[in-house]
C-alpha cells in the first residue's frame, strides 16, 4: 500500500485489492510485494506464430542486459531463431525524435515547462495526480510507436503482404509501456499486435545467444546493420537536445516533489522536464533482469563499443513535423475519478465531508484499516466503501482487539 504513488490499494477482508482508475502502472507493486503475488499479464513468444512474417522491436535496454562482450548482433541472431523474421531497433527513430522535439521547442510559446511523455506512468501520473499539468505534457509521440507506424504502412506493399499476415511486437522494460500498448490513452489502438516483458526474452535468449557466441566472428556483422543505445538511461533525451532551461528527474517520490512545485507556479524558467518514473530510467525497469546500475554501465560500454552514427535528414524531419507526423493521434485528458463527480456541488460536498472525517481520525497513517493514509480513508468512507469503526481507533470499547 505505502509503496503506491497515488494510493491505489487497499487490503479488505485479509486481500488485497487495487483501483484501475487510480493505478498508473508503474509496477512499484510488482517489486515491493515480498511473496511475488502481482503478476503483470504479458504476452508469450509462441503468440507469433499465427502471423506470416513478424517483426520485432526490443527496448534498448534488452541489449544492457548482456555483458558488452556480447556484439549487438548477436542478439539479433538469437531474436531470429526464437521464431522473428526481422529485428529492428527503435533508437533510429528515437534519434529523428529527439531532432523533432528540438526544433518543437524552438517554435514552442505556450505555458512552460513542458513535460516528456515518452514514460507512460509519468502520463498517467499528472492523469491522476495532476490534471491541471496535462496541458504540459509534451504532445509529440514516444518513438516505439512511430517505428511501429513506420512499418505497419510500408512493410505489407514491401513484402507482398496482406495487413493482417504482419505481426509487430515490442519488448517492454516495465508494466506501463504493457498497458500503454494494450489499452493506450493517446490513440484509439496501438500499431502492435503484442507485447513481451524483457525477463521473459531475455530468459529465452541466454542459451542461444551463448551457443552462437561460440562460433562468432565480427565479420558476420553486415555492413548495413545499425546499433545505437537510445534512450534507455536518466537524462540521455534531455543530453541530446542540447537546450539551456532544462531539469531532469526520476524516481516517482522525486517526480511528485517537482510537479507539485508547477503546480505551485515554480520552474516557470525551466522548458523542458525530463521525468521518468524510474531511478535510472529505463534500466531500472520491473522487468529487467540484472541489476540497473550493471545495465547502465553495460549500455555506455556497448555504445563505445559498437554504436554507429545516425545520419538524419534535417529538411525531411522538418517537413513531417509540419505536417503533424510526429504528434499523438489524441490530446491527453485528465483521468475521471469516482471521488470528483461531474457535478462541481457534489465534488466540494464530498470534499468537506472528507476534510470533516479526516478531522476524526488519529492522522498517524497507521494502516491497520486498510487504507495507506487516514486521508485515502476518508476518501473511501465518503464513497460508502468503509465505516468509521474500520479505524481501529474509533472501534466502540466492546469491539477493541484486546
Amino acid at each position: 500500500m505505502r509503496q503506491c504513488p497515488t494510493q491505489a490499494i487497499r487490503v479488505r477482508d485479509g486481500k488485497s485489492t487495487f483501483s484501475e482508475e487510480l493505478c498508473i502502472d508503474c509496477g512499484g507493486c510488482i517489486t515491493a510485494c515480498p511473496s511475488g503475488a502481482i503478476v503483470p499479464s504479458i504476452d508469450t513468444v509462441e503468440n507469433i506464430h499465427h502471423f506470416k512474417y513478424n517483426v520485432i522491436l526490443p527496448n534498448p535496454v534488452l541489449y544492457s542486459q548482456f555483458d558488452p562482450s556480447i556484439h549487438p548482433y548477436v542478439i539479433h541472431l538469437g531474436l531470429k531463431q526464437l521464431g522473428f523474421d526481422e529485428v529492428i531497433n527503435v533508437s533510429q527513430t528515437s534519434a529523428i525524435m529527439t531532432r523533432a522535439l528540438k526544433l518543437y521547442l524552438q517554435d514552442y510559446k505556450g505555458r512552460l515547462p513542458l513535460i516528456s511523455s515518452y514514460c507512460p506512468s509519468i502520463v498517467r501520473l499528472i492523469q491522476v495526480k495532476y490534471p491541471d499539468l496535462v496541458e504540459l505534457i509534451l504532445p509529440i509521440d514516444v518513438p516505439r510507436e512511430i517505428a511501429a507506424r513506420e512499418i505497419r504502412m510500408t512493410y505489407p506493399e514491401k513484402l507482398g503482404l496482406a495487413p493482417d499476415e504482419l505481426g509487430l511486437f515490442f519488448v517492454s522494460n516495465c508494466p506501463a509501456k504493457v498497458v500503454a500498448v494494450r489499452q493506450p490513452a493517446e490513440r484509439k489502438t496501438s500499431w502492435y499486435d503484442g507485447i513481451h516483458s524483457i525477463r521473459e526474452v531475455y530468459s529465452a535468449l541466454v542459451p542461444i545467444v551463448n551457443e552462437i557466441s561460440k562460433n562468432f566472428d565480427p565479420s558476420q556483422v553486415p555492413d548495413d546493420f545499425s546499433f545505437n543505445v537510445g534512450w534507455i538511461s536518466t537524462g540521455t533525451l534531455t543530453r541530446s537536445l542540447g537546450i539551456e532551461k532544462w531539469l531532469v528527474v526520476a524516481g516517482l517520490d522525486n517526480v511528485v516533489r517537482i510537479f507539485d512545485d508547477i503546480e505551485n507556479s515554480s520552474l516557470r524558467d525551466i522548458v523542458f522536464i525530463e521525468a521518468s518514473a524510474h531511478i535510472l530510467g529505463c534500466v531500472s525497469g520491473t522487468f529487467n533482469v540484472i541489476n540497473p546500475y550493471v545495465a547502465r554501465a553495460n549500455s555506455i560500454k556497448q555504445g563505445e563499443k559498437y554504436e554507429t552514427p545516425i545520419e538524419l535528414d534535417e529538411e525531411k524531419i522538418k517537413k513531417q513535423l509540419d505536417e503533424g507526423c510526429f504528434f499523438l493521434e489524441n490530446p491527453v485528458y485528465p483521468r475521471p475519478l469516482r471521488f470528483f463527480d461531474t457535478n462541481i456541488e457534489i465534488s466540494i460536498k464530498r470534499m468537506r465531508e472528507r476534510e470533516r472525517v479526516y478531522s476524526k481520525l488519529p492522522q498517524i497513517d497507521c494502516a491497520c484499516c486498510g487504507a495507506p493514509t487516514c486521508m485515502a480513508f476518508a476518501e473511501d468512507f465518503v464513497l460508502g466503501l468503509v465505516e468509521l469503526t474500520d479505524c481501529i481507533f474509533l472501534k466502540s470499547p466492546s469491539t477493541k482487539t484486546p
